[in-house]
């Protein structure tokens, strides 16, 4: 791998329980009591013509309304890869195509339904918009589906096989959806829907939020050994996804009482939610963090994430001083 190449984050954008499109929620966040509660929608008018928009379900208007936003930011019209990571795809189209066929068996079913509810076709779709013709990959692995994909995008940056990537992480949750996973994921806390887009590229400026020094993932891991690898030079701010549920609390209290330092800590569950995607708000939070810090002892934080106590990520953001020279 080059040493010297490296993976900057030049802009970002999210829909969520929060104002969309925006970063009023850190100065002004929706607070919400109910256990479930969908995502403000954001106004396509402007970016979707609304004869396309009128035939998009909401999962894929989020995902091509932050695209385009996050490229329309960054500078950049069209990225040499385009990779999503997505827990369950595009849930509100199958469930309708699903209805159909108790209703109608297969004589009637429309087609569309089918076509736009598989989980690759937000990046598809994507694509097909921005006329882009690169690299093209979708990951459904669940609550780490979004550090795949950043992953993926990182390892390509870092190793000169591409320049840029604009990378995703969506997941709709319809009601019917949220009865299902209060049943089969009772860890979660306040369920919510998460669409995040943002531009990666191996070039920077002085308006660049942040690096990506390094991501890892893992698959149960010893809890000693996975806090052996934090520190308190590379890892003084930990973001985790603490929700004040027990069951899905636990892992990380058990990491902190490992480690043989005192790290200061930042949370996003209770602002934005749980779904399978809310670690790309992690993610999105801690450039936030990092993109309005002014001093060494914030210019480093490290998400850590975990999905049913078994799959793991760290990812390491470091604030960039300076200005460098766009490649």
């Amino acid at each position: 791998m080059n040493k010297e190449t490296r993976c900057f984050v030049l802009s970002m954008t999210q829909v969520s329980c929060q104002k969309p499109l925006c970063d009023e929620w850190i100065d002004n966040p929706c607070r919400y009591t109910d256990y479930f509660v969908r995502a403000q929608e954001p106004d396509t008018r402007n970016l979707i013509p609304p004869s396309e928009a009128r035939r998009m379900s909401r999962i894929l208007k989020r995902a091509l309304v932050t695209s385009i936003t996050a490229l329309n930011e960054s500078g950049i019209s069209h990225p040499e890869a385009i990779i999503t990571g997505t827990g369950t795809g595009c849930m509100e189209n199958s469930e309708k195509f699903l209805i159909d066929l108790c209703r109608y068996g297969e004589n009637c079913l429309k087609p569309t339904l089918f076509m736009q509810s598989t989980h690759n076709t937000i990046s598809s779709l994507i694509a097909i918009i921005l006329k882009c013709h690169g690299y093209n990959n979708t990951y459904s692995h669940m609550g780490i589906s979004f550090e795949s994909a950043l992953l993926d995008a990182w390892l390509q940056i870092k190793s000169g096989m591409i320049r840029n990537a604009l990378i995703g992480a969506h997941d709709e949750v319809t009601p019917f959806m949220a009865l299902v996973m209060e049943r089969t994921h009772p860890e979660f806390a306040f369920i919510s829907e998460t669409s995040m887009s943002a531009m990666l590229s191996s070039g920077s400026d002085s308006t660049s939020a942040c690096e990506i020094k390094d991501i890892k993932l893992f698959h149960k891991p010893d809890m000693e050994k996975l806090a052996a690898l934090l520190n308190e030079d590379t890892d003084p701010m930990l973001m985790l996804g603490i929700n004040g549920n027990p069951l899905n609390d636990a892992p990380y209290l058990e990491l902190l009482e490992n480690l043989d330092y005192s790290p200061s800590t930042e949370q996003y569950k209770k602002t934005f939610g749980d779904n399978f995607s809310s670690s790309a708000m992690a993610f999105y939070k801690g450039v936030r963090i990092l993109e309005s810090c002014g001093d060494d002892k914030t210019g480093r934080i490290t998400l850590i994430n975990h999905s049913e106590g078994s799959d793991w990520s760290i990812i390491r953001l470091q604030r960039q001083p300076g200005e460098i020279v766009k490649k």
